[in-house]
């Protein structure tokens, strides 16, 4: 996957706060990954897991004594020596491991790699973009889909006495078996397996432990272990190669049944590992390549880390399905496991359309054919109250939400939240997400996804050029245009740009948005600054859509509501406190970075300077410019530590959403992150992340939800 150009710098090493952390190591689109680098907590394989596996980890060497040094994964890596089995008299005492100390890790875009003086383990993923299903060859896809990564382990024995042999072994709690057909393979049922490059002293095994491997020297059918040994003689250096493969074949969803589309050429783990082994040389050197293309960024070290961490979580949380001999793509929403989360899918855009583009336009498809609707609306009494400074169970309805002054206004198209949940496609129109009648979390995002489909939609038209695409979806989009409209107002003399109403899919509640569990100053739809900024930009794109299509009629009316939402926003500016309120109307006085987000469309459309220069939204620029400026002070919007807050009423923040906002700040208003806050961030994932791998949402710096999460690409727009 190239990186776009970007200011070239040389290459230089990566300094860590610490690497005590688990990272995600997978194959795109395979929706599984091997996880490692937590201490004393295991890791190994999974497919389709939403959490870390913990399965018992060693990866080392045993020396001449038999004595088995390890890097410190393995669980109770801390304790001084292990507890030992109860053996038989006849039996060789077992011996006991030791975590290897000084340990360095070097963390890049395609390696982790483990060093110790004299012992190496490193890991590669050496993932291309997919082509597009619809039009690339049987080869080329072959090629891409392999679901396989790398290892290797390499010992220097030049100054050692006698034989030393590298050990890699994963104590996988469930019996164990050498896979047919392969040299020198190992693994778990029909989905899981390891295979060695064939190498003088390989030995491939199953035991009940790697201890007990040591002890006897045989395997045992009945363990529930297995691994490799290579011997490395005195005076010697030897690399153990491997390839860590996945397959699951057969339907894998309900709801749509779909398969892998990778099992079109690998049927079983034994065609993948061989796959792999073949391809080892050429594997190993994409990752390097990889490696370089970051490192060769301008990006400060902490920034290059961030983006390989969530480079990592996104790969594993993605999954290429094929139903009806059509590819389905699909990104599940790390622990939750929810499938094409939209308020994702708008995020992960900017990354996509940079690597593999056909994914776009894939997810865009699906939601107009199977996840979309046609509501009505609801308007608010005047003295409904807002959630800006209350605390509340969302249950408890009757003090917030009076009845809707009128009920059953004509509404629009919109498109739901996700497409359900841990490969269980829901009923078409539905997501697994919204629930009526509320006014927190697990209420509608109607509104939001609406805008997110218009600005994923031009997006995927700018920067593909897709002519074709365009004029097929015209309908959508000028359906699209009507429903912001209502959603603004029915009454054309009653709009401002804004979304005021609320759907009828809510049914007493009230919409929300993604930040729906950040604080109330987000949480609301209605009158919300951080929905007004998208709104603005979702106005904008259908604006130069229908210039495309040639309807200027359309396009007058897109224009129009770009005015109005920039008139709005500009003009709930508020001297007392220096910046615009997160709610545009009432109390509010949360400020909110996500003012400045809707800005990152036109700059990757390639159109901000054509909208900052246009007269109309000259005040809007200098309104937002003072706003963020005002925001990113100690006492409102930053982190003592520099890390940065996405609302100064709340410790809870998205890391995804910071890399955006910090994109924009940059390159739209020159205010250029401090090398503070990047540090604070890598710290996050380092320190408050590292049991779960990328984590997006971080309270106060620590892991709080949205683990082993996909979001972090955003980081992308730093190299734009």
């Amino acid at each position: 996957i190239r990186l776009p150009a970007f200011a070239r710098a040389p290459a230089r090493e990566m300094n860590m706060h610490s690497i005590d952390f688990h990272a995600h190591h997978s194959p795109l689109g395979a929706y599984a990954t091997f996880t490692c680098g937590r201490f004393a907590a295991g890791g190994g394989p999974t497919i389709e897991g939403a959490a870390p596996a913990s399965h018992d980890l060693i990866v080392g060497y045993i020396d001449e004594c038999d004595e088995v040094h390890a890097l410190p994964f393995f669980r109770d890596a801390d304790a001084p020596e292990l507890t030992e089995f109860a053996i038989a008299p006849n039996e060789p005492k077992q011996k006991r491991r030791h975590a290897l100390k000084d340990a360095t890790r070097r963390y890049e875009r395609a390696s982790d790699c483990w060093s110790t003086s004299e012992f190496s383990f490193s890991i590669f993923t050496p993932v291309c973009a997919i082509p597009d299903p619809e039009s690339a060859s049987d080869s080329e896809l072959q090629a891409a889909l392999l679901p396989a990564i790398c290892a290797r382990l390499t010992l220097d024995n030049r100054s050692g006495k006698a034989a030393k042999r590298l050990l890699f072994a994963v104590g996988a709690d469930t019996p164990c078996r050498p896979i047919e057909g392969l040299s020198h393979a190992v693994g778990w049922g029909r989905e899981i397996g390891f295979a060695a490059r064939s190498a003088a002293g390989l030995v491939a095994w199953v035991e009940w432990s790697d201890l007990d491997f040591v002890a006897r020297g045989r395997s045992h059918l009945l363990g529930r272990a297995c691994g490799f040994t290579l011997e490395v003689p005195a005076g010697e250096t030897r690399e153990l190669e491997l390839v860590i493969g996945f397959c699951r074949t057969g339907i894998v969803t309900t709801g749509l049944d779909c398969r892998y589309l990778y099992t079109r050429f690998y049927s079983n783990i034994e065609q993948v590992l061989s796959a792999a082994l073949a391809r080892y040389p050429e594997l190993v050197a994409r990752s390097a390549e990889l490696d370089r293309s970051l490192n060769q960024s301008a990006l400060d070290e902490n920034q290059r880390f961030l983006f390989a961490h969530a480079e990592r979580s996104y790969w594993g949380n993605t999954q290429l399905l094929e139903h009806e001999g059509k590819p389905l793509w699909v990104v599940l929403e790390g622990e939750y496991a929810m499938m094409n989360t939209f308020d994702l899918t708008v995020d992960l855009c900017f990354y996509e359309l940079c690597s593999n583009p056909w994914t776009v336009k894939n997810v865009l498809d699906a939601f107009v054919e199977r996840y979309s609707y046609t509501d009505e609306l609801a308007r608010p009494p005047q003295d409904a109250k807002r959630l800006a400074g209350h605390s509340v169970d969302p249950h408890d309805l009757a003090r917030f939400v009076a009845p809707p002054a009128e009920r059953g206004l004509a509404g629009g198209l919109s498109f739901t939240h996700d497409m359900g949940v841990a490969g269980n496609f829901t009923p078409k129109g539905y997501s697994s997400y919204e629930q009526p009648g509320l006014i927190g979390c697990f209420s509608y995002m109607t509104a939001e996804q609406l805008l997110n489909w218009v600005l994923t939609a031009v997006s995927y038209v700018t920067r593909s050029n897709d002519e074709a695409w365009l004029y097929a979806r015209a309908p959508i989009f000028r359906a699209c245009l009507a429903s912001i409209e209502q959603r603004d107002d029915p009454d054309p003399a009653r709009r401002n740009g804004l979304v005021n109403l609320d759907s009828s899919r809510c049914a007493g509640g009230w919409e929300i948005t993604t930040y729906d569990s950040l604080d109330p100053s987000l949480g609301q739809a209605r009158q919300n600054l951080y929905l007004a900024s998208k709104g603005f930009a979702t106005w904008l794109g259908l604006e130069r859509v229908f210039a495309r299509l040639g309807e200027s009629e359309l396009r007058v009316r897109s224009r129009a509501g770009a005015e109005r939402a920039a008139h709005s926003i500009t003009s709930a500016w508020r001297d007392e406190l220096g910046f615009i309120p997160a709610l545009l109307g009432g109390e509010s006085k949360s400020a909110i970075l996500p003012a400045i987000e809707g800005l990152v469309f036109p700059l990757f459309w390639g159109e901000l300077d054509s909208v900052r220069s246009d007269p109309a939204f000259a005040p809007l620029f200098e309104r937002l410019e003072r706003h963020l400026r005002r925001a990113l002070s100690p006492d409102l919007c930053l982190f003592g530590d520099g890390g940065w807050k996405l609302s100064s009423t709340a410790d809870n923040s998205w890391l995804s959403k910071i890399f955006l906002c910090q994109a924009v700040a940059e390159r739209v208003f020159g205010v250029r992150p401090s090398p503070e806050s990047h540090s604070a961030h890598a710290r996050w994932q380092q320190i408050g992340s590292r049991d779960t791998a990328m984590s997006d949402q971080c309270v106060a710096g620590v892991a709080q939800g949205s683990k082993y999460y996909p979001r972090g690409v955003t980081a992308m727009l730093w190299l734009i």
